[in-house]
């Protein structure tokens, strides 16, 4: 709703504008009438006005001295003036002044009233939706410097702010909050990489739009940093608000497990504040995804080191005798630590990789897969470590068989998987199509590719789609969204944020350029 303010010495032509016209119909609301120009001055300086009509000639202030004044104290009113034929003179220096328009009251009709106000609405609605881009555009490049600063903070060097300046906050209160996507590795193999960081960007941007203060910055490709302001007596707030971000992000349909440090003052404490939140957010591992751990809760680990020669000698000797039984009763024991009393994620991590390279050594012709130990460093479920390792358990007792004819096969499906890609890459294709086209299981395939190519299949297959794009943005005159669809992508949007994520710039900046070389841009990792 625009605030008018009329101003006329003459109380009828205060009516007869005023009565002519269906405001609130118009989304307008008539704030004041005023006499004199003086008079109207006291609205203006407190903001009260959005659009002044006025008359040209009146005692004590006229119309131009008001508008001339109205302008320097708020330069985004809107002024229509109000004139008799024989002030033309005078309508003629309002519109140099800036007057956005110039109505004539003996032959004012309401349609003329409503054209001017219609345009003039136009105007505001303009200015605004430009200062509210040029307002987020400025509060974006100041986040992004504050985000710089805090990572090199992080990572212990002088950022050189004044953070008391910046973040009067911090020296109040603080609290560091850790969001971990859940299933991040399953998303990285199905969706890619770079998708990955799409959705933490996203989820960066949703993060500033609910808070009402604070920084956050991506820690790690699935992980959001947060730094919010937490004074003791507003402490309880900030919990609420945290546990509604993650309910809302969880709606948009992404699950997030939160770590939450203790409240801390003084940005030096902020490595301290980072780690006792992800310690929070890693108990994810025991407590499930989907939750919200606070430091406070934080366990104190005390982890008997003693037993470690015992069990590996017990479990050694077992398997090197084939006594099966005698080996599954040894892991059991060992798994029987793992709980959040004794072992932190990261030791029980730390102990599966010791149980996987005893197997590896207890079995040295038997092809392990050294893909399981680098599995176990992201695992989110101590649920999902048991099912791994139970794997690599049945895997020893099986009869042996030789790595590098394994390797040789391994090299000829994937290469009959990449002719397959490169034939098909423009279609809808999925990870189970080439996998069954190879006739091997998904997981099964996903493992291989990454192992013999050293790329996510999905990466891959993004990587040739936007090679393709890049082709046809130099050499046709596609539009950009008949291009997404003959490179294999079916969401021209999607396919506008990804080749703007790998190349940095939008497909219509890169074919204004046209940069094209080939093999420049041949992996998505750059």
């Amino acid at each position: 709703m625009y605030r008018v303010l009329l101003v006329d010495d003459e109380p009828l032509a205060r009516i007869g504008v005023k009565s002519t016209f269906d405001w609130e119909a118009n989304g307008l609301t008539v704030v004041g009438e005023e006499s004199n120009g003086r008079k109207a001055m006291r609205w203006i300086e407190r903001d009260e006005v959005d659009i002044l009509i006025t008359d040209i000639a009146m005692p004590v202030m006229d119309g131009l001295e008001l508008m001339r004044r109205a302008r320097e104290r708020c330069p985004r009113i809107k002024v229509i003036l109000l004139s008799c034929h024989s002030d033309f003179e005078y309508v003629r220096e309002g519109v140099r002044l800036g007057a956005s328009d110039y109505l004539l009251k003996p032959t004012l009709e309401p349609a003329d009233l409503e054209n001017v106000l219609g345009k003039v609405k136009l105007e505001l609605a303009e200015e605004r939706k430009r200062n509210e881009l040029y307002t987020r555009q400025e509060l974006s490049d100041k986040r992004q410097e504050l985000e710089k600063s805090l990572m090199k903070l992080m990572a212990g060097e002088a950022a050189g702010m004044d953070w008391g300046l910046e973040l009067p906050w911090t020296a109040s209160g603080y609290r560091v909050a850790v969001s971990l996507l859940d299933g991040a590795d399953k998303l990285l193999a199905e969706e890619g990489g770079i998708f990955l960081e799409i959705v933490i960007d996203e989820t960066q941007e949703c993060a500033y739009d609910f808070l009402e203060q604070g920084i956050a910055f991506r820690a790690h490709m699935d992980q959001l940093l947060l730094l919010l302001p937490a004074p003791e007596r507003a402490s309880l707030e900030s919990e609420e608000r945290l546990r509604s971000l993650q309910t809302l992000l969880k709606d948009k349909g992404r699950s997030f497990t939160l770590g939450v440090s203790t409240v801390y003052s003084g940005v030096e404490h902020l490595k301290q504040a980072y780690r006792e939140a992800r310690e929070a957010a890693q108990l994810r591992f025991y407590y499930g995804p989907g939750t919200i751990r606070f430091a406070e809760e934080n366990p104190e680990y005390v982890t008997p080191r003693k037993e470690a020669a015992g069990w590996k000698h017990a479990m050694k000797n077992a398997i090197q005798e084939g006594f099966r039984e005698n080996a599954a009763n040894v892991l059991e024991h060992v798994a029987q630590q793992w709980t959040v009393q004794q072992r932190s994620p990261s030791e029980v991590v730390r102990e599966a990789q010791e149980v996987l390279a005893l197997f590896r050594l207890c079995r040295p012709g038997l092809y392990m897969s050294l893909e399981q130990t680098e599995a176990l460093r992201t695992m989110e479920t101590l649920e999902e470590l048991r099912r791994l390792l139970r794997s690599a358990f049945e895997q020893l007792w099986h009869k042996e068989s030789g790595a590098a004819e394994e390797t040789g096969l391994h090299q000829r499906i994937i290469e009959s998987a990449i002719d397959y890609m490169k034939g098909n890459f423009t279609q809808n294709i999925s990870l189970q199509d080439v996998a069954d086209h190879v006739a091997v299981s998904k997981n099964y395939f996903s493992e291989m590719f990454k192992r013999v190519t050293g790329q996510n299949f999905i990466d891959y297959l993004i990587h040739l789609r936007l090679k393709r794009a890049r082709v046809l943005l130099t050499t046709t005159t596609l539009k950009v969204y008949e291009v997404a669809e003959k490179s294999g992508f079916n969401d021209v949007k999607y396919f506008s944020k990804l080749f703007r994520k790998v190349l940095k710039m939008s497909p219509a900046e890169f074919r204004e350029k046209g940069i094209f070389e080939f093999g420049k841009h041949d992996t998505i990792q750059e």
